[in-house]
């Protein structure tokens, strides 16, 4: 119930504010008169004007997945958590066709007609794609800070903009938290101030990481590992075990029931061929290419010296990922002590 009254008060907030921002971008014409060409029409066609020869990059089609995949809570534990709360005759075909429209939605068309117009209108298109390299966090609290003094009103439109972000993050906050939430109080039989303190406690510790290694480039190796590659291979194994494991009759049943539009049939054949093999591809090939760059590290230093703290940091994550393991190992050992005292 908590986390539908933050969704029902976060989300329109976000559309408004969303709107707002972009309606104040795009009425702002060419501002610098030395360059008439800084203006909203080229902003808008750097954002949308396709370059089809990026297509054979493997780094965009990962980069693509992923956001996909993390906007939509696909590949750790959210979409699972929230579906465990559902009836047996719940709309999950229109429910889940309406929220990934409207995220997408929110996220691509209102958010990047935001920030990327912006950056061009103030900064040009050369400096852009150098911003836009920069990643999103200081594309949304280093550049988008510095456009807003650039304009009418600027301190206004900052102070929407920081709103909008800490809603954002509010909202996507509870929803990660929730798949270890409803683990501790499921399986261990915590309530749920300890629970939340637990799962709170974590990630404590773990922003620190972030905080203190951020130049050591930390946050691009967690969001990297956490945000892009494991989500899109954990997103493999869960589209293999529903059309594979699970078995795709039975899955493509459980869509239909209770389902106000009809799925057309050839999904059927996309989840259980098309998708896990075009994933596949698209993991093996980034691998391959790109071995000596992510997986050596060769990206963050030239000798293994610059690269120990990135490799300290791959370790802990490491051992906490077992942990994790050996913690979901407990909890099936109790489950079927459960199940054979009962029987």
């Amino acid at each position: 119930k908590g986390i539908e009254l933050v969704n029902k008060i976060a989300m329109p907030t976000l559309v408004v504010l969303g709107i707002a921002l972009m309606i104040r971008v795009l009425t702002l014409g060419a501002p610098d008169p030395a360059h008439p060409d800084w203006n909203v029409v080229n902003g808008l066609g750097f954002m949308w004007n396709p370059d089809f020869s990026r297509l054979g990059d493997p780094k965009v089609w990962l980069a693509a997945a992923g956001q996909i995949f993390f906007t939509l809570s696909v590949g750790i534990g959210v979409i699972l958590s929230y579906a465990s709360y559902l009836k047996p005759k719940d709309d999950v075909a229109l429910s889940a066709l309406s929220s990934s429209s409207m995220n997408e939605f929110l996220e691509v068309v209102i958010a990047g007609s935001i920030v990327i117009p912006a950056a061009v209108i103030f900064y040009g298109p050369v400096q852009a794609v150098e911003i836009a390299k920069s990643g999103s966090f200081n594309l949304g609290f280093v550049t988008m800070p510095l456009i807003f003094t650039r304009m009418p009103a600027g301190n206004f439109f900052c102070f929407l903009w920081f709103i909008l972000l800490f809603l954002a993050a509010l909202t996507s906050s509870i929803s990660i938290l929730q798949p270890s939430i409803s683990f501790l109080e499921d399986e261990f039989r915590f309530n749920r101030k300890r629970s939340v303190l637990i799962s709170g406690a974590v990630c404590f510790i773990f922003s620190q990481f972030v905080i203190f290694g951020i130049t050591k480039g930390f946050l691009d190796e967690m969001d990297f590992w956490g945000g892009t590659y494991l989500l899109v291979l954990f997103g493999l194994i869960e589209v293999l075990y529903f059309g594979w494991v699970f078995g795709i009759d039975k899955a493509w049943e459980e869509l239909k029931k209770g389902a106000d539009i009809k799925i057309p049939g050839f999904f059927k054949y996309v989840i259980k061929y098309v998708t896990p093999a075009y994933i596949l591809i698209m993991l093996a090939t980034f691998t391959w290419q790109n071995f000596r760059g992510f997986i050596l590290m060769e990206s963050y230093g030239k000798n293994w010296g610059e690269r120990l703290p990135v490799l300290l940091l791959r370790i802990i994550l490491l051992l906490f990922f077992l942990f994790i393991c050996f913690v979901i190992h407990i909890a099936w050992k109790r489950n079927e002590r459960s199940k054979e005292a009962s029987s």
